[in-house]
């Protein structure tokens, strides 16, 4: 029976190799059927004999003095593997049966959905049918054609169909029952409040409901018909709201009109579809002279209209709603009500909360819709609540624009001409291309690769974290571009500071004003430029970011806060397109399955876009955008802890807004027992040099150790998360840079090793043995090492996953 061992360090177990196979100086040892007798019952006797015991076992058993004295070693170590090995099948048995019973069951539930897709679409066609089918016959008895989308017509109100006045007067009977009845019970949501200093009133959320709501109930210094007209465009005010199209118009008795609405919500997030609507809403007037407007979802299943672009979005529900606005001395008094279906059971798990929360549509559309209102008001009244360089229209304008900009970039829709470049890729970065033109400051460059990518924090808040970003600008943008000169030049990558290229020019951003959002400014930032020869970067040019930062002062479930910008500069017009890029960070509260508020996730999105000219720079491109979010998203990982949230406090009235804190030296202390846990269950032995049982602390013990230990973020995108003081001299690099120590970078050298190489190995049998090779340190010194291994390692309730990496012998290559 043929046996093979291979080393690692001095302690192993039989094992497969990377790259070399057997030149890592292993070697293979035949047994007879005597010998191996003899060694089982030597083994039960004693199962790990001393260097004395297993001399002494070769002097008594003459058999065994062909073998070396390595070997035997090698042999008892294997065997005890074996014997470790069958003791934990079972487990892995049991295992491998919830795997399966997961799997039919996930399998049963693609099943169910694909059937709900098949009848989704089959509504969404006859109900399509159905309205064209009515559109048709109204406008044949009124004006003799059918209205178009762009330009709904008019035809008389003898035309209006029984059915569809009768539909418009239920929705406005429901949606009265909300705003000024006893339909639903509303709390009050104190924390939320208004900005102007002539505007009072409050912000609810239902008790209970299906799905999620939100009402209002406030008094603004503006007339009724102009907060008519802001509230009827939902695009003007809501940020969330891609577009909205009156698809037919007809008038109703007592001067109403009823229209046909087609509606689109972007996605916040990377990890849902965007979402639309196909409602009927209804303007009227009562007697009392009170403008009421409310609008509904056409049938239960909201089936509308049928395009490819369509297949992009998961089909919401609109339950009555709408506003009521009275005249009320100088100003009015305005009951707004939101209530949706989001189908938050077609979201993930982790992102589900910003779909099932009546407070974030509080948030994020009924107090987005009063703020700019107030604006508006306060703007036409001459009430100015903080000073602005620019009028704050123009603000205004500006603002929205980046974010919409950004809000395209995160969704990147096939309508827009977007086309995904990485589907079958891994998912810690998402990559998509479009060919444009007329792009403000690249009206040069006629294609766009934008990257973007997301990470799940734990216990983060999103406004510290903004806030760092915000300081620390030239840390995150200090790219070397180096690398990717030809992409670089060729490409509008000057857009984006980076090493030798562009530095601060002004030490603190230009306030131009205050939007209506709360606390969200408009800034404009200079940047100097500065040349280097080796990227021959082209002429100098003047480069300014407008950029937008809101969200600081959040404190509560559901925060979004925001730094978006984009490149300009001193002939940008007010009206031209944006290539906006930036982050977004969501609180989302406790995780699922847990009470406790020292538990608290936040969701992060990252997008950057890149404009080039050339067609065939396209993949140049590509590598250099997905390099360039990776750099900055590793130094966002990096200084995550020092955005942590505060401590619970008992004396805190909104628990929801108090967080534990977790001591960075209590996780780097955890981070050191499951590194060596994994090394112990996946290699069978303790690694070399460790011990559980000392005083000494396994934190401090892994940091002194002669091998140089390197820990991964896994599975995203690995990030170093801990390096010891042998892996920062080999690397010679310090614990302040570890989002540097890429992983490819560390395993690169003759090897021509790559995470992708190794990682198949890793994933099937827990480790890899990596042979001699030599890797180059950020200062370009060659590295030797005699061997280095790989293995995962996680947590024990299985949260976090990590990968490890230990190089073994490791010397810098002398220079002859």
């Amino acid at each position: 029976m043929a046996r093979a061992a291979t080393t690692v360090g001095e302690g192993s177990r039989t094992g497969r190799g990377v790259g070399r196979g057997r030149e890592d100086g292993g070697r293979y040892a035949r047994y007879s059927e005597e010998q191996i007798e003899i060694l089982e019952r030597v083994y039960a006797k004693c199962s790990n004999p001393t260097h004395l015991q297993r001399q002494q076992i070769m002097h008594d058993h003459p058999t065994l003095r062909a073998i070396d004295h390595k070997q035997l070693k090698v042999w008892f170590q294997n065997r005890r593997c074996r014997e470790r090995q069958k003791k934990e099948s079972g487990g892995l048995v049991l295992e491998n049966k919830r795997l399966v019973s997961a799997n039919k069951q996930l399998k049963e539930e693609n099943n169910g959905l694909q059937k709900k897709l098949a009848q989704l679409m089959s509504e969404n066609e006859d109900l399509r049918n159905h309205v064209l089918t009515l559109t048709s016959k109204t406008t044949t008895c009124g004006c003799g054609h059918q209205p178009e989308a762009n330009n709904p017509q008019m035809p008389t109100s003898a035309a209006v169909n029984n059915n569809l006045l009768s539909l418009a007067e239920e929705t406005r009977k429901e949606f009265l029952s909300k705003a000024i009845g006893t339909a639903m019970d509303w709390i009050p949501v104190p924390w939320l409040k208004l900005h102007g200093p002539n505007s009072f009133g409050t912000i609810y959320v239902p008790s209970t409901c299906t799905g999620v709501a939100a009402r209002a109930n406030v008094t603004i210094p503006l007339e009724p018909s102009k907060i008519l007209e802001i509230l009827k465009d939902r695009t003007t005010w809501s940020r969330m709201c891609r577009n909205m199209e009156v698809v037919a118009k007809y008038p109703a008795d007592n001067e109403g009109t009823i229209e046909l609405i087609y509606t689109q919500l972007y996605a916040p997030t990377l990890m849902a579809f965007a979402r639309d609507f196909w409602t009927l809403r209804y303007t009227s007037v009562l007697d009392d002279g009170c403008f009421v407007v409310c609008e509904k979802s056409i049938s239960g299943s909201d089936a509308g209209p049928s395009s490819p672009a369509v297949l992009e979005f998961v089909r919401g529900r609109m339950f009555a709603s709408g506003y009521m606005i009275r005249s009320s001395g100088e100003g009015s008094t305005i009951n707004l009500v939101d209530h949706w279906d989001l189908e938050a059971s077609s979201v993930p798990e982790l992102v589900r909360p910003l779909y099932e929360s009546s407070e974030f549509v509080a948030k994020k559309m009924v107090l987005s819709a009063i703020h700019y209102i107030e604006h508006v008001a306060n703007e036409k009244n001459g009430v100015e609540i903080r000073h602005s360089i620019e009028e704050p229209t123009l603000v205004r304008n500006m603002s929205k624009g980046l974010c919409r900009y950004f809000n395209d970039a995160i969704n990147c829709f096939s309508e827009d001409g977007w086309t995904l470049m990485n589907a079958d890729a891994s998912n810690d970065v998402i990559m998509s291309y479009k060919q444009a033109k007329n792009y403000g400051v690249f009206a040069d460059f006629g294609n766009i690769v934008c990257v973007k990518a997301s990470l799940l924090l734990q216990n983060v808040s999103p406004a510290k974290l903004v806030s760092l970003l915000k300081e620390r600008r030239t840390a995150w943008l200090d790219f070397d571009f180096a690398s990717h000169s030809t992409a670089f030049t060729k490409a509008g990558c000057f857009a984006y500071p980076g090493l030798k290229s562009h530095h601060h020019y002004m030490s603190d951003p230009v306030v131009l004003g205050y939007s209506d959002y709360e606390d969200e400014s408009l800034e404009n930032i200079r940047f100097k430029y500065i040349g280097d020869r080796q990227l021959d970067i082209p002429p100098p040019r003047e480069l300014h970011h407008l950029q937008i930062c809101s969200g600081l002062e959040d404190v509560g479930f559901g925060d979004c806060s925001e730094l978006i910008f984009a490149p300009i500069d001193t002939k940008f017009p007010n009206d031209a397109k944006l290539l906006s890029a930036g982050f977004r960070i969501y609180l989302l509260g406790s995780n699922a399955g847990t009470n406790s508020s020292a538990n608290q996730t936040s969701v992060l999105l990252v997008a950057f876009q890149f404009p080039f000219d050339e067609d065939n720079l396209l993949e140049d491109v590509a590598a250099m955008a997905r390099d360039y979010i990776r750099y900055v998203m590793s130094y966002v990982k990096s200084i995550s802890h020092e955005a942590l949230l505060p401590a619970p406090n008992p004396a805190v009235a909104n628990p929801a807004m108090a967080f534990n804190s977790t001591s960075t030296q209590t996780f780097a202390f955890n981070l050191a027992m499951l590194m060596c846990q994994g090394y112990r269950s996946t290699l069978g032995v303790d690694m070399l040099g460790f011990n559980s049982q000392s005083a000494v602390p396994m934190l401090d013990q892994m940091q002194n150790h002669p091998y140089a230990i390197f820990c991964y973020s896994f599975p995203a995108h690995p990030v170093c998360i801990f390096a010891n003081k042998a892996a920062l001299i080999m690397m010679e690099s310090t614990a302040d840079k570890l989002q540097n120590l890429l992983m490819d970078k560390v395993l690169g050298g003759s090897n021509n090793l790559s995470l992708s190489a190794v990682l198949p190995t890793v994933l099937q049998q827990g480790y890899a043995i990596l042979p001699p090779g030599n890797t180059l340190s950020l200062h370009n010194r060659s590295v030797q090492y005699e061997q280095g291994v790989m293995w995962q390692a996680h947590s024990p309730d299985d949260t976090l996953h990590f990968l490890a990496l230990a190089f073994l012998g490791w010397s810098f290559e002398s220079l002859i």
